[in-house]
């Protein structure tokens, strides 16, 4: 599978988006600094995995450490707990901060399960920079805008959160509607499965795992 990167670069407050759907093939990549999660953190197992509650419990998050990266990133392995395990990272989005390579911490949410150091049955769909205290997290709300590679919900209780448009579950559909003003807002009720990455400045970034239709 053709393989992508983002690279944004971050210069004081001005912030830069690039475009969604990045898949692992850099060199180098500078953080994404876009919107900002109110949700509150947990903390982290530093074990293999890390499971979220609701329906977003087949994400789970690995924190650890890059020991070894494949030619052309076909691969990675990482440790974590005191456990070496290799992610097959074809048709991975890769959104770190900076290129991955040995003594790198990552964050890996993948799907499936990991048996002691053999991570065959996981398969890695996002990588992004280590955190301690990420989780998955579940938001609902109204589309009030999309653009190219975000797009804004609002919440019940008025609260406005952007995601990254990333290569992520439901947005190969038409799940976020047709805008219908000047804002690119649909008014489409959306439920929202994600994760948030912290970074060093203070800002944050979040990363959506699922888009459904809110039931």
């Amino acid at each position: 599978m053709k393989k992508t990167w983002i690279i944004a670069v971050a210069v004081c407050a001005a912030v830069l988006f690039t475009a969604c759907g990045k898949s692992a093939k850099n060199t180098e990549s500078v953080a994404n600094t876009v919107t900002e999660s109110t949700a509150p953190s947990s903390e982290s197992t530093g074990e293999a995995s890390q499971e979220a509650p609701g329906n977003g419990a087949e994400f789970k998050i690995l924190a650890g450490t890059v020991k070894k990266v494949g030619d052309n990133l076909e691969d990675m392995t990482v440790e974590s707990g005191g456990k070496e395990m290799t992610f097959d990272l074809s048709g991975t989005v890769v959104e770190t901060s900076y290129a991955l390579e040995p003594e790198v911490q990552v964050s890996v949410i993948y799907k499936g399960e990991i048996s002691g150091s053999d991570a065959t049955n996981a398969k890695p769909v996002l990588v992004l920079d280590g955190q301690e205290n990420m989780k998955v997290q579940e938001v609902t709300g109204s589309v009030m805008d999309q653009a190219m590679s975000t797009f804004t919900i609002k919440t019940e209780s008025g609260e406005e959160i952007g995601f990254i448009k990333d290569n992520c579950e439901g947005l190969d559909t038409d799940v976020l509607g047709t805008a219908t003003d000047d804002s690119n807002g649909s008014g489409a009720m959306i439920k929202v499965t994600y994760v948030t990455v912290d970074y060093d400045a203070g800002s944050k970034t979040n990363f959506p795992l699922r888009v459904e239709a809110a039931k």
